[in-house]
């Protein structure tokens, strides 16, 4: 039923060994009750599974022969196991189907059923949901959302089911849960199911509603929502552990694979890949969240706006740590990630490449909001316009520690980098090489200010005018202390550094070695900028073509 990877190896480091016990357990008191209990068998005493339901006590196996029954099913609060002939073969699950025809949800659990109700090895269609009334308070406003609830399963009224190797397809709602809904504080553990091909207005394969499932090792494909989350809805007050699940090709408005509004979800050691939103985050789209994503493999998902691989949008604060975030696309406003509108992220150890988008950031974009990144290797993502590695805009705060930016390609401006818009960056220790951009090679700042401690920067082109490591323009200020600038070029002017528009640049104890640019090598001031290089100078310049020209020089030239 399952189909792992090697990257998803170590999902139980993640997500902890609370899933693999409960695993384990499950496993051990299916085998002693089977054991040692007589089983209810279905067709035979009990024409239907509801009659077998029915007669059924706690503890009780009801094993379920090959067929279509066509019925809705609900557990009654009975703790017991109902199963195929063999759960673990796939031949047998495509035969035995519980179909609901479109009656209603197809499977119930509303009593508070614990982990030993058990629902293992059935193809679940037809389902068409429970008709609730969901009420939620948000910033002291009441919101009441009435409609159809979980087509395949519905899960509420604190009940905590195993759900494991089903097959759940072809079931719609109206509202949420195309697949499975979970709502109202229910815990179930859905494991190693083929959750596909459902329909909802949010969660077209899952909801989770003010409820902590683990959701687990299960393949979530080809799923439609036509709001949020294609694949997984997560809201309100909700906390799952979604880890080691394959999700693909899913689709909504926002969250092509997931969608989180108001929860604060565990996503560890997943593929997300080939899934579409039109607004918000291909892969993940979050709203005044506060999520952990860990260890997933994110890539070729796409958004028209807004975070192909990621979006972290309306206040959320995310945690996005040791992803391969790559081959992501948008048409503006992020290809790997978009955090945007007042939210925070701390972005450390990722892989973020090959991502592409129209305008504003290759790999990650960054507006009116805060964004710290330490430790992420950000490579060979490609925007048309400008900042090919990140674009930090509109009033934001970036911070950059010991992170690896290099041959990102921006079409027009900042190859690595940019930044604009009274936007302050903070960047320590890290190596910007190998990028390209008509101007600003390495980076370009507008209207902002820049802290550049302990950088190497080098090999950046500006292939079709100035500055091809740093380009500061518009007013902005630049204080630039303890840099190595290697091999820049310049079609144009400053081969490492150049300042127009007013700006000023201060340079402290920095080191130009091989630069090269039509004038200043090193470095040039055009017009009113001033770069101040201390009295006396303490940078060194070796080998800049041309030698490194003065600003009254340079004003001549010109």
């Amino acid at each position: 039923m399952q189909n792992t990877s090697e990257g998803n190896s170590r999902k139980f480091k993640i997500i902890g060994l609370g899933a693999a016990a409960l695993v384990l357990v499950a496993a051990i008191v299916l085998a002693v009750i089977m054991l040692s209990n007589p089983h209810l068998a279905v067709p035979g005493k009990y024409r239907t599974i509801q009659s077998a339901i029915d007669a059924a006590k706690d503890g009780d196996v009801i094993i379920v022969q090959p067929g279509v029954y066509y019925e809705q099913i609900d557990f009654m609060g009975k703790n017991i196991i109902l199963q195929s002939s063999d759960p673990e073969d796939a031949e047998i699950v495509a035969s035995t189907v519980i179909d609901g025809r479109k009656r209603s949800s197809v499977v119930t659990f509303r009593s508070g059923e614990g982990s030993g109700a058990v629902l293992s090895g059935f193809t679940i269609t037809g389902g068409v949901g429970t008709r609730e009334k969901v009420s939620q308070v948000i910033d002291d406003e009441e919101f009441v959302d009435e409609g159809l609830f979980g087509g395949g399963i519905f899960i509420t009224g604190g009940s905590s089911p195993t759900i494991i190797n089903n097959v759940i397809k072809g079931n719609q709602v109206d509202k949420d849960g195309g697949g499975i809904a979970i709502h109202d504080n229910s815990n179930p553990m859905i494991r190693n199911n083929i959750i596909e091909a459902n329909r909802a207005f949010n969660g077209g394969g899952i909801t989770i509603l003010k409820s902590s499932p683990l959701i687990d090792s299960n393949v979530i494909r080809d799923n439609m929502a036509n709001f949020n989350g294609g694949a997984i809805m997560v809201d309100f007050e909700a906390s799952p552990s979604i880890g080691a699940n394959e999700i693909h090709n899913n689709s909504s408005t926002n969250g092509g694979a997931i969608a989180v509004w108001y929860a604060d979800p565990l996503i560890a050691a997943n593929k997300i890949y080939r899934n579409s939103a039109i607004w918000f985050g291909g892969g993940i789209a979050l709203f005044d969240s506060f999520p952990t994503i860990d260890n997933n493999d994110i890539s070729r998902n796409s958004a028209v706006n807004n975070g192909g691989g990621i979006a972290v949008v309306e206040k959320s604060e995310a945690v996005i740590t040791n992803n391969v975030i790559s081959n992501n696309y948008s048409d503006e406003n992020g290809g790997g990630i978009a955090v945007l509108e007042k939210s925070a992220a701390t972005i450390n150890d990722n892989i973020i490449s090959d991502n592409a988008v129209l305008a504003g950031g290759g790999g990650i974009y960054v507006s009116d909001s805060k964004a710290d990144l330490s430790g992420n290797n950000i490579s060979k993502n490609l925007v048309q316009r400008d900042g090919g590695g990140v674009a930090a805009i509109n009033s934001s705060t970036l911070t950059l520690v010991n992170n690896i930016i290099d041959n990102n390609r921006a079409g027009f401006l900042g190859g690595g980098l940019v930044v604009a818009g009274d936007t302050t960056v903070t960047m320590e220790d890290n190596i910007v090489n190998g990028n390209m951009a008509n101007a600003g090679g390495a980076m370009i700042v507008q209207r902002s200010s820049v802290t550049l401690n302990r950088n190497t920067i080098t090999d950046n082109i500006a292939a079709d005018g100035s500055g091809g490591g740093v380009l500061v323009v518009a007013g902005s200020t630049a204080m630039v202390t303890g840099n190595t600038f290697i091999s820049n070029f310049a079609l144009e002017l400053g081969g490492a550094l150049v300042a127009y528009d007013g700006s000023t640049v201060t340079l402290r104890g920095n080191d130009f070695v091989g630069n090269e640019a039509m004038l200043g090598g090193s470095f040039i001031a055009i017009g009113d900028a001033v770069v101040d290089v201390g009295d006396p100078d303490d940078n060194t310049y070796t080998g800049n073509i041309p030698d490194d020209v003065e600003e009254e020089e340079a004003e001549e030239e010109e």
